[in-house]
């Protein structure tokens, strides 16, 4: 396959990437806004509703909610926004093999592993219930394609050098 053939490629599948994430992310909060909007205008909470709370939690736990729903946010924010400067920059045309791509996937990487440990403290911290799921192997394959992006990058560099 020639060059043009496959950068095109690239671009293409880049594009139905991007829109595809901007429009899953579009659908997403548009599913969960009406039951927000309905809550928050009719006042409900669990209190109200006669739904059992957590009764006197630890510590320990009220402390250490908030900063992993933070880190929690947080990772998921910068995943999306590494996912879709990858996306835009590989639709533009741009060599998959630069510092910055391999950055962005390290980023990724990096947020997926903090999301998987955040989100299982905080299952912990709920429920009392340790479950793990495979995002943080995601994470890890990740950072392992960011080091070949990277090994990438010196190659092209040499590449380009030579020529």
């Amino acid at each position: 396959m020639g060059n043009t053939k496959l950068t095109s490629k690239i671009k293409t599948i880049s594009r139905i990437s991007a829109v595809g994430v901007i429009v899953y992310l579009a659908v997403t909060i548009y599913r969960y806004f009406p039951d927000v909007k309905a809550s928050f205008n009719e006042g409900r909470n669990a209190y109200e509703s006669g739904e059992e709370v957590m009764s006197d939690p630890a510590v320990w736990k009220i402390l250490l909610a908030f900063p992993c729903c933070i880190a929690t946010i947080t990772a998921l924010v910068i995943t999306i926004v590494a996912g879709l400067q990858l996306l835009f920059g590989m639709s533009r045309g741009n060599s998959p093999f630069t510092e910055k791509t391999s950055r962005a996937i390290k980023n990724m990487g990096a947020a997926l592993i903090v999301f998987e440990c955040t989100l299982v403290l905080i299952n912990y911290m709920m429920y009392d219930v340790l479950s793990v799921s495979m995002m943080w192997l995601a994470g890890l394959v990740l950072y392992a394609f960011s080091l070949v992006f990277r090994y990438g990058t010196v190659l092209q560099k040499e590449s380009d050098e030579t020529l």
